[in-house]
């Protein structure tokens, strides 16, 4: 399929691999460890917040909906302003945007561990969000300028990969930090990685070029700012508008924040379409491989991340897990990943994107439908099941997906297909938080009513207890082991649905390689003159 010619505002400089840059930095490895720290603490945030909800919800006052949005927040705000950071990191230069971000990042977790109420928190987390949209794009293109065309593989492969191993033990590192120490601790272990991180780019001095092109979409940047947190907003209002079973239904500020936020991303769709240096080049999409690829990803984060966050509470809630044990019981996902991903890498390599990413999605639906039906039966051994074959999805889609969507397109466009995955990605994470937390709240809505003898009240104060930690206070205050029992198992009903909601996520992605990936491999894509990275 032919691709459109890059339009004439690209950077000034020669493509990554071309040239001046296809020379190694001596100390690229202490740049590699650098960007690889930095990430893996971004990644951790998505993730090692959720074990500590239940805590920082009873210390704080907030309620589910509340506790949400310490999620939904953060992973909007990288959604809504990954494209932007990029585009400051070409202007201002990647290693100041870097720099600022790292700092900023450590500010804004001092600013989370030091709240008092809910607003300052999610404050603070808005705040972690644009550090780490600055920090991101930069530290990728770091990395690859700092190695040669012929090591940068396994660079980008220790980058990538380490990373995603933090985030899959970030809930049973947040459990252990939370009994042992509080809540405000998983924020405040973020100050001595982020000094470590700044410490060493100074030391190493790591290559840096800006780009010529001065220009910003900031009119699209401001629609998809407003048009996207409005959207997650409206879903995530419909849970606990229905849970508290609002006479008048659906109240008119979530129905005009759903449609407005839903009518201002198709002006932002439409506009990056036609411009002609947009935000996002939507443009590439016109590849249908390089589009499954990305809606692939997103749809993966779309489970991924709700799962994580309602596995987390589910243990908590209905198992009655501490908090160091609800990190620990996610564990079973995390041992295929590490185990399997070198063997998808390898499978890719051989036979071409569809083959892993078709069996990874396939396997990836029917461990979400196995965790389903554990959490339904209240078994955590059917339930591990089900997060063992997951990570096996996982471990065979994740990686080949992303390797394909960057070698589809030459150098000069890698920016470009990066910043437009990782948006998507990010879109899907929020979008996935809120939709399974919305069918949570509905679903024990439904099953309340559905029980006479059961009241929203009481449902409320059992659940408040049960998170609160004090097992005391919970028995003292029920003094019903019934209630307590029928409460469990209206939660735990609902969490099935919450997971069974997720699973249409990883089937949509499978949908997607089936429907649009072709056998084979990708063809080989370089700029002219450059040699391809391996």
């Amino acid at each position: 399929m032919e691709r459109e010619p890059l339009p004439p505002h690209r950077s000034a400089h020669p493509p990554a691999g071309h040239h001046a840059h296809d020379g190694a930095q001596p100390r690229r490895w202490l740049v590699l460890v650098a960007m690889t720290g930095s990430l893996a603490m971004i990644f951790v945030d998505m993730t090692v917040v959720g074990v500590a909800l239940p805590r920082i919800g009873s210390a704080l006052g907030m309620g589910d909906a509340g506790q949400n949005w310490i999620i939904t927040s953060y992973l909007l705000t990288l959604a809504s302003f990954m494209a932007l950071g990029g585009r400051i990191g070409d202007l201002a230069g990647k290693v100041p945007a870097f720099l600022a971000g790292v700092v900023l990042f450590a500010v804004a977790s001092a600013v989370c561990a030091a709240s008092r109420d809910g607003t300052g928190l999610i404050a603070g987390r808005v705040m972690q969000g644009l550090a780490a949209c600055l920090m991101q794009p930069a530290s990728g293109a770091l990395v690859i300028g700092a190695f040669a065309p012929g090591e940068r593989g396994k660079a980008m492969a220790v980058y990538v990969g380490i990373p995603l191993v933090f985030m899959a033990i970030g809930p049973a590192l947040g459990g252990v930090v939370v009994q042992h120490w509080g809540w405000p601790w998983v924020f405040w272990m973020n100050l001595p990685i982020a000094a470590a991180a700044v410490v060493l780019t100074l030391a190493a001095r790591p290559r840096d070029a800006r780009s010529a092109d001065r220009h910003i979409d900031w009119p699209g940047g401001v629609l998809l700012v407003l048009g996207l947190p409005a959207f997650v907003f409206g879903i995530q209002q419909l849970g606990p508008e229905r849970e508290a079973g609002a006479a008048s239904g659906t109240s008119a500020l979530t129905l005009g924040a759903l449609l407005g936020g839903a009518a201002v991303l198709a002006v932002f769709v439409r506009r990056q379409w036609n411009h002609p240096r947009p935000l996002l080049r939507l443009r590439l999409f016109a590849d249908r491989a390089l589009a499954a690829d990305a809606i692939t990803i997103a749809c993966m984060q779309f489970a991924m991340t709700g799962l994580v966050i309602a596995g987390s509470l589910y243990a908590q809630d209905v198992l009655g897990f501490t908090p160091t044990q609800a990190g620990l019981s996610l564990l079973p996902m995390l041992a295929p990943v590490i185990l399997v991903v070198h063997v998808a890498g390898r499978w890719y390599d051989r036979a071409g994107v569809r083959a892993p990413a078709s069996w990874g999605t396939a396997l990836a639906t029917a461990g979400m439908l196995v965790q389903a039906a554990g959490a339904w039966m209240r078994s955590y051994p059917v339930m591990a099941a089900g997060m063992f074959v997951l990570g096996l999805g996982i471990a065979f889609t994740m990686s080949p997906t992303n390797t394909d969507a960057l070698g589809r397109v030459p150098h000069s466009e890698r920016g470009q297909v990066s910043g437009l995955v990782q948006t998507l990605r990010q879109v899907g994470g929020s979008v996935g938080v809120a939709v399974v937390a919305a069918t949570v709240a509905l679903s024990l809505g439904i099953f309340e009513r559905g029980d006479r003898d059961l009241r929203h009240e009481d449902v409320v104060r059992i659940r408040a207890l049960l998170r609160s930690g004090d097992q005391k206070a919970l028995i003292d205050a029920s003094n019903d082991p019934e209630l307590l029992e029928r409460v469990r198992e209206a939660s735990a009903h609902s969490y099935a649905v919450g997971y069974a909601m997720a699973s249409l996520g990883t089937l949509g992605a499978f949908v997607a390689v089936r429907r649009w990936m072709r056998p084979g491999k990708a063809p080989a894509v370089t700029a002219p003159a450059a040699p391809a990275a391996p």
